[in-house]
């Protein structure tokens, strides 16, 4: 069993903005970057997961046409008051209380990295059980949580992982042991 795990493409927002929840369209490079992608997937059936946002759903439309499930557990960390603000704007204070423990501070209004974590490994863990080839369309913070959670990788140290746009990991399922196969960095 494979579970193809893809960050959606670039979205439509200005560099140094802070977004999570916020549902951004895509860029216009969005037709170039999905054919980049489908390209790159396996032709066989697969049950397919996206986040509700639209960056994600428009490219599980395009690589898979209507046949998706939207699940909001694959959505992106909640940055609650944080949402379309500008990095620089939140005041070294709250970004560096924040980034001393960000896998466990919950962003004010939002989430924690651990709260993302326990979604993530919650869907991967049903994923699995239903025992068929998948796909999820979603965002770097799951992928990065996910990842981590496969190769034991403290969630301190998931940002050192690279997720870029468009990008895609594979994970396989062997006797209910998932590795990671590949990950197109």
């Amino acid at each position: 069993m494979e579970i193809y795990l893809i960050r959606h493409t670039t979205p439509a927002v200005e560099r140094g903005i802070c977004y999570g929840f916020a549902d951004i369209d895509v860029a216009p490079t969005f037709e170039t970057e999905a054919a980049r992608i489908k390209g790159l997937l396996p032709q066989k059936a697969m049950d397919v997961y996206a986040s509700p946002l639209q960056r994600c759903s428009k490219l599980a439309t395009y690589l898979f046409g209507k046949t998706f499930t939207t699940d909001e557990r694959l959505k992106e960390l909640n940055f609650g008051d944080w949402e379309m603000q500008r990095w620089d704007d939140l005041g070294p204070d709250a970004l560096q209380k924040w980034m001393d423990d960000f896998v466990y501070v919950r962003v004010p209004n939002g989430e924690s990295y651990q709260d993302l974590y326990e979604r993530a490994v919650e869907i991967l863990n049903e994923v699995v059980a239903k025992g068929r080839d998948a796909v999820l369309v979603t965002h770097s913070g799951i992928i990065r949580a996910l990842l981590a959670h496969v190769s034991a990788t403290p969630l301190e140290k998931s940002f050192e992982r690279r997720t870029e746009y468009g990008r895609i990991a594979c994970l396989s399922v062997t006797n209910n042991q998932l590795n990671i196969v590949f990950y197109n960095s």
